[in-house]
């Protein structure tokens, strides 16, 4: 119980205030999303604070906004899953759909936001990109660079990219990215139209102001499915995150239908074949005293 009231506090708390220890927080709304927080989630909001290990998930026409403590700003466009993962690191993890990211300059000793997709991850340096993460595909846009760009998982380039402002490259599975031309990609047209303005930061406005969170309805298998079925990395802390899920029939069945897509939740589904095997009792010797 005392956990619990602790997270709902840190949930609450003015975006100032948890600055330190918290990603960041939304600024900026337009339609619904979702954060899935623990086992639960809650509705989107703007000034709600965000905590490590926060997912967040927009609504097929919405648009979020999202500041960090050190400047950095990350846009979502419609239909996208990002998460924010617990590590020593300020990061954002884009599973799939829109984002826009502004890295600034690092002031002092400030870690800068590490970005990473299941295709690419941009190294630290100022910059602005346009990403658009599909599941077999990915295209990059650098509007502010230059900007390198690390390839991540199979067919991967051995070493980093070095991409110029105004430059697209596009990736997709089992292959290494290529550098395409802009006007005849159209991601230009298809772009979400909040990504072509430069929007002001707004942070500031909620720093000393809470932004208590709205229970959101619970989910089921198939709202989570993208993450249970992403990349190791990411999903075994989930097993331990969404355990208690595995008690809903519902729940259970789709995991086990599912199994060979994430199989670490076989100890979860099935702990009694991971129970230690009894010891053979020893073989008694003959009354005689002659061999058994």
């Amino acid at each position: 119980m005392l956990r619990a009231l602790m997270l709902i506090a840190a949930f609450a708390a003015p975006l100032g205030a948890v600055a330190a220890d918290a990603p960041g927080g939304i600024t900026i709304l337009e339609g619904e999303a979702l954060v899935y927080r623990g086992a639960g989630r809650v509705l989107a909001a703007e000034g709600l604070a965000l905590a490590p290990g926060d997912i967040v998930e927009t609504a097929p026409s919405a648009f979020l906004q999202m500041e960090f403590a050190d400047r950095s700003v990350a846009q979502f466009g419609p239909s996208t899953r990002a998460f924010l993962p617990p590590t020593s690191e300020r990061s954002l993890y884009l599973l799939q759909g829109w984002a826009k990211v502004r890295l600034p300059t690092p002031e002092g000793k400030a870690v800068p936001l590490a970005v990473r997709t299941p295709w690419v991850e941009l190294q630290s340096a100022p910059g602005t990109v346009v990403l658009h993460v599909l599941p077999t595909a990915q295209t990059l846009f650098v509007e502010g660079g230059p900007v390198r760009v690390g390839e991540r998982g199979a067919g991967a380039a051995p070493a980093p990219l070095s991409l110029s402002e105004g430059s697209l490259y596009q990736r997709k599975a089992g292959a290494r990215g290529e550098l395409v031309s802009v006007a005849t990609s159209g991601l230009l047209q298809e772009m979400p139209r909040p990504f072509r303005d430069s929007l002001p930061l707004r942070a500031e406005r909620w720093r000393d102001q809470a932004v208590a969170p709205k229970a959101a309805p619970d989910f089921g298998y198939a709202d989570v499915e993208p993450w249970l079925k992403a990349e190791p990395g990411l999903r075994k802390p989930l097993v331990q995150r969404w355990k208690a899920k595995a008690r809903e029939p519902a729940f259970r069945a789709a995991l086990v239908s599912n199994l060979a897509a994430h199989p670490e939740w076989d100890r979860i589904l099935f702990p009694e074949k991971y129970l230690p095997k009894p010891t053979p009792a020893p073989r008694q010797a003959r009354v005689d005293g002659g061999a058994p």
